[in-house]
């Protein structure tokens, strides 16, 4: 089995309360849990940034369904590639809502929320490699939804 690391990025169709967020986790934790899918969803109102970690074909089936989901739009492949081991493997679907306070923590993040989405990540893909980097530090002892 081939792992694979898909990112994409969203935007919400409406503002999403945390009882949204705690049933859209729950409903994607289940689902995830039962394809061997692991990640981490963030979320500041109103971009989603969503990260899955799982068997090629798995994921790709995944993300299909993902684009379809009438609560965001303007979904957007931004990462794609081969992994040799799952940066959330106990983590069926992390997540964190991200607000001012807590992207100004990690160093050369707010450049990222003051840029178009699509800018930052045409650059290059050691881009999303450091910010993927940077989540995992900044979430990883974290007790998330």
């Amino acid at each position: 089995m081939s792992l694979y690391c898909l990112v994409y990025t969203s935007v919400a169709n409406q503002k999403m309360s945390d009882d949204n967020l705690k049933d859209l986790l729950k409903k994607s934790r289940l689902k995830n849990e039962r394809k061997n899918i692991s990640g981490i969803l963030l979320y500041l109102d109103p971009f989603f940034i969503q990260i899955l970690e799982g068997e090629e074909a798995i994921v790709n089936e995944r993300f299909k369904i993902i684009k379809q989901d009438s609560r965001h739009h303007k979904v957007k492949l931004i990462y794609k590639k081969p992994i040799e081991q799952r940066s959330f493997p106990n983590w069926t679907m992390g997540f964190n809502k991200i607000n001012d306070e807590n992207v100004e923590v990690v160093e050369g993040f707010s450049d990222f929320w003051q840029r178009p989405i699509s800018d930052f990540f045409s650059d290059s893909p050691n881009e999303i490699e450091k910010m993927l980097e940077q989540f995992l530090d900044m979430f990883k002892h974290e007790t998330l939804f």
